[in-house]
């Protein structure tokens, strides 16, 4: 077995911690920073042109461009400093694509295999030894907030789906089985709503894609359908799909999201071109809505991202968050249609994933979880990448 160089040491070094520490995930980056510099001595070229190739880095300079504009004309003190955040999504991305051009054949999918793997076990035992306070059932989340939990299980199930699509070995199934079980177990037991629906929709544009996923649409939604069911009749608290459904009552905590998206378009109505600022939901949310929702007096989040992106960055922010989420999407559907392999339908789906998580949280805004999309996503765009021999 070849043994990794410092490079491909890092893309694992960075698979390994993203499910589990963000403070971890940030070493492995600056780790993998080291090594692509000492590599640039001899292959700055091809580091070069796998930045120049790749549109989705430009998409993402032009979200960061109107953040860093919506900042400075809101309040620049505290407004840059959320805007900052922008910056670790372009050093990810930026790494990831150097690195994998570098390194096309870094052994990731172990990795995330045993790093998703061995978390999915671990917020099982959370549920099934962690006793029930207040007499409701625990929340599986790992060592971070049971939403973004959800998310990265719904992200680690599609994963999953597809190696079974096209498995290589016979033990290759058997694995893959095991852990897309583990992986949908976890998801199911975090309580994520629409994590559990973004499943559903990652699966249909692979299905799109690849004709052996099709046969497994209907067992798909019927299984998804099942964990609904399950949801409304277990100790959750309210946490269910039909808690959605129902007349908005201001007093209903579970329906507290309908007063968060209409603060984001007040604010919006107010800003229209850049918005309040990065960071400005929090900021300036008592004054759009003065009392408690759901017993606090501030939120920073609209749970919407789209909402949330008109709210801190005004239309232009939306249209940049747009582009960069059509961006992505293109350039996956677009390496699963020339290559369709497991890598690229999984970039696919997870893109599509996103796409319906927005609706109701803002997870790009999670530096965790975005990394994760943003490595799952460079992986699954390698062939797109330029080669060392057409240089």
């Amino acid at each position: 077995m070849r043994s990794l160089t410092p490079v491909a040491a890092g893309l694992s070094l960075c698979a390994l911690a993203l499910p589990v520490s963000i403070a971890a995930t940030n070493a492995a980056l600056a780790l993998l920073s080291v090594a692509l510099l000492v590599r640039a001595r001899s292959e700055r070229r091809l580091i070069l042109a796998s930045w120049r190739s790749e549109p989705a880095l430009s998409a993402l300079l032009l979200y960061m461009g109107v953040g860093l504009a919506a900042a400075l004309l809101a309040s620049p003190a505290a407004s840059l400093r959320d805007a900052a955040k922008d910056l670790h999504h372009f050093w990810s991305l930026a790494l990831f694509t150097a690195a994998l051009a570098l390194e096309p054949q870094t052994p990731l999918r172990p990795v995330l295999g045993v790093s998703f793997g061995a978390m999915a076990l671990f917020a099982i035992a959370q549920c099934a030894f962690g006793g029930k306070p207040d007499g409701l059932m625990l929340r599986a989340h790992g060592f971070v907030h049971p939403v973004v939990f959800g998310e990265q299980m719904a992200v680690a199930t599609l994963g999953g789906a597809c190696v079974l699509l096209r498995p290589t070995l016979q033990a290759s199934r058997s694995a893959a089985s095991l852990f897309t079980a583990l992986t949908f177990t976890a998801l199911a037991l975090s309580q994520t709503r629409m994590a559990l629906l973004s499943v559903l929709a990652g699966f249909a544009i692979v299905a799109l894609l690849e004709p052996r996923a099709r046969r497994w649409a209907l067992p798909a939604l019927l299984t998804v359908a099942a964990v609904g069911v399950a949801w409304e009749f277990i100790p959750n608290g309210g946490r269910t799909l039909r808690a959605l459904l129902t007349p908005y009552n201001p007093g209903n905590p579970h329906q507290a999201r309908w007063a968060l998206w209409n603060t984001a378009l007040n604010m919006f109505q107010d800003h229209p071109l850049f918005g309040v600022g990065p960071g400005g939901y929090h900021r300036l949310f008592a004054y759009y809505h003065p009392g408690k929702l759901d017993g606090e007096s501030s939120w920073g989040s609209a749970h919407n991202l789209y909402l949330h992106q008109l709210a801190e960055r005004g239309a232009c922010g939306a249209i940049a968050l747009l582009v960069l989420y059509a961006t992505l999407l293109a350039r996956a559907m677009r390496a699963a249609r020339r290559d369709v392999d497991t890598r690229a339908l999984w970039a696919t789906g997870t893109i599509a994933a996103l796409l319906v998580m927005s609706l109701t949280e803002t997870a790009f805004q999670n530096e965790q979880f975005s990394t994760l999309i943003l490595l799952v996503w460079a992986w699954g765009t390698i062939s797109l990448r330029p080669r060392r021999e057409n240089l």
